[in-house]
């Protein structure tokens, strides 16, 4: 590992080295306040669980290459994509977030929830301008459409809060790319979302238009 990049609520990125390849170091970090077994054991199972589902989703969509998993270091070194995220990019480009509801409904279609589906979680690579999505720390296996329609809610609301001078430009991109290959009937998913809506589980401002 050379430099830290970023520190987060459950790991700290680092830029390094594996060989000649510029790679990402994703080391998730002690958490004081917990009893050290279970901390272990969380950081262990997290850290396995994120790398197997890199690599499932990389059979439906563009992810890092996983190449080293530390088991007692809770480490994962993957790929470094060099590029720019969505996040940078959409405020300008509205449009772009076709590509997230293509990848998202990709996920979905092959039984994937992300669990944190967001415009800093996509990246645009320089060199060959292609999209990659990152950080399946959350992610799991579901059949429950449920699930589904909260990655969909959780992307909605990431426009509404931080790209909101091109919310509804962005959510109709999304919208439209995600019901493009989506195997889920569009009807029944935006109900689901709104359903969580009402129940309170989100806070949000906008609703849904199509």
């Amino acid at each position: 590992m050379e430099r830290l990049i970023s520190r987060g609520a459950e790991a700290d990125i680092y830029l390094g080295k594996w060989g000649p390849l510029d790679t990402i170091y994703k080391v998730r970090v002690k958490k004081p306040y917990m009893v050290e077994d279970l901390d272990n054991y969380l950081r262990k199972s997290r850290t396995i669980r994120e790398a197997k589902m890199l690599r499932a989703a990389r059979n439906y969509i563009l992810t890092p290459y996983v190449l080293y998993v530390g088991f007692k270091s809770y480490t994962i070194v993957m790929q470094y994509i060099d590029g720019k995220t969505m996040k940078d990019l959409i405020n300008s480009k509205p449009e772009l977030s076709y590509v997230a509801g293509e990848y998202l409904a990709k996920l979905h279609n092959n039984g994937i929830a992300h669990g944190d589906p967001n415009t800093s979680n996509l990246l645009l690579e320089s060199k060959n301008s292609k999209w990659f999505m990152i950080d399946f720390g959350l992610s799991y296996y579901t059949e429950r459409v449920e699930d589904y329609a909260v990655d969909f809610h959780l992307f909605k609301e990431i426009l509404n809060v931080q790209h909101s001078d091109v919310y509804e430009q962005a959510l109709k991109s999304f919208s439209d790319g995600y019901f493009s290959i989506s195997k889920i009937e569009k009807d029944r998913l935006i109900n689901q979302v709104e359903e969580i809506e009402r129940r309170g589980r989100y806070s949000r401002k906008r609703r849904f238009e199509f």
